[in-house]
């Protein structure tokens, strides 16, 4: 080798050994992600892949009866859920809720207390008349004839065989007596209820409940999905089977049905996905779905207000098409959402600028669908669900992608709901 070759390779191993100390791979991601395996279990995984863990599941979670949705509370000190587990012995076909990042102080948010805090009240005895009232000759859910009966404090529902035209009295003993105040009665069949406020249970006594009537097709699907907090993480917002969308404090009152509706007037139709603002300016502020007009679009309101609210954008120019999620933007300047396209042949994630009006595409899938997600807390990433089917829970893994489209990659497979929180 003659100086001068010398004195080139010199240079580029000198060039590459500077480059090599100056260059810092990007830092992954702050907070953690927490995911929905199987529908029984909630696991919890750091950015980079690392630490996949188990943090809760419960021996009654199944996948037909097991955990629906998850949202890290804003201060990343509570995990809110959705689950079924407990269906059969409650007022919901679903109920919220909540769990520290450690896996202690599980707390039932909707319809509380838990099963297991029964021990800690006094009992009474409650006599229910149930009737079927259902016409022979009508088929609807009440024609079935055999049902689950639960009144909210016994220790466990009761199943009863009871054809159109009939009535049976049913005796539940030992009643966790809640106060001075209404615990629900409800019957079952499949995902569909029908039920009454119920009655004042007294400890030490026998209370003839007023009669619990069921006809026709009840409630579908009644119960509390897909949690949203408020900003300050003193309420969340729920929907129901039919997406009209509630509000439950965060401390929600024991022993009773809390309700209070999202919306003044007529809930906006179609309204399955929606989220609070995420900053104490924006803390009263909601973006919501609504899809029975011209056309589908995403709205903005204060809470409590009367749709429609304040058009912001479509996501789709025809009538009652399908938006998977929507979320704000953590600094309140845009909004993400996911759809699918008319043809149902893939589903995108999009970003919406409030300042500029305009929207563009951030993922770039084909013959595959981005259905739910959740922005980092410095609202650089995406964990978003992706499957080969429309339909949310196929064969789901979540991947990750910056919000500008690039740097996709697999987190992890067989995953769904992603909440990332900041923990």
């Amino acid at each position: 080798m003659n100086k001068k070759h010398f004195f080139v390779v010199w240079i580029l191993a000198a060039t590459c050994t500077l480059l090599l100390f100056a260059y810092h791979p990007p830092s992954p991601p702050a907070g953690t992600i927490a995911y929905i395996r199987d529908g029984t279990e909630i696991r919890l995984i750091e950015p980079n892949g690392n630490n996949d863990r188990r943090l809760w599941t419960h021996a009654d979670a199944k996948e037909a009866l097991g955990i629906n949705d998850l949202a890290w509370r804003p201060d990343g000190m509570e995990l809110a859920f959705s689950s079924s587990h407990a269906a059969a012995a409650s007022l919901f076909d679903a109920d919220l809720y909540a769990i520290k990042p450690d896996g202690s102080t599980l707390r039932k948010l909707t319809n509380p207390p838990d099963r297991n805090e029964f021990a800690g009240y006094p009992k009474g005895t409650v006599s229910l008349t149930v009737r079927n009232t259902q016409f022979a000759f009508q088929q609807s859910q009440a024609s079935s004839g055999i049902f689950i009966i639960y009144v909210a404090g016994a220790d466990e529902p009761q199943q009863i065989t009871l054809p159109p035209g009939s009535s049976k009295t049913l005796v539940f003993k030992s009643v966790a007596d809640f106060g001075k105040k209404a615990q629900a009665v409800v019957a079952m069949w499949g995902k569909f209820r029908w039920f009454i406020p119920g009655l004042d249970v007294q400890a030490g006594k026998t209370v003839k409940s007023p009669d619990l009537t069921i006809s026709g097709n009840g409630i579908e699907l009644f119960g509390a999905f897909r949690p949203v907090w408020r900003s300050n993480g003193s309420e969340l917002s729920y929907r129901t089977g039919t997406c009209t969308i509630d509000r439950l404090p965060a401390n929600p009152p024991i022993g009773e049905f809390f309700y209070q509706p999202m919306f003044t007037g007529k809930a906006p139709f179609g309204a399955c996905s929606w989220d609070w603002g995420p900053t104490p300016e924006l803390a009263n502020q909601v973006i919501y779905t609504e899809n029975s007009g011209e056309r589908s679009g995403i709205f903005r309101i204060k809470e409590g207000g009367t749709h429609p609210g304040t058009w912001l954008t479509d996501y789709s120019n025809i009538q009652y098409q399908l938006l998977y999620d929507l979320h704000w933007l953590p600094d309140g300047s845009g909004l993400l959402y996911s759809t699918v396209t008319l043809m149902r042949d893939a589903g995108n994630i999009f970003h919406y600028d409030f300042k500029t009006k305009q929207t563009r595409k951030v993922t770039q899938l084909e013959n595959e669908f981005a259905h739910g997600f959740s922005i980092s807390p410095d609202g650089a990433w995406i964990v978003y669900e992706r499957s080969k089917s429309h339909e949310d829970d196929k064969a789901t893994d979540l991947w990750m992608v910056n919000i500008n489209g690039t740097g996709s990659r697999l987190l992890v497979r067989n995953g769904m709901r992603p909440s990332w929180g900041k923990l």
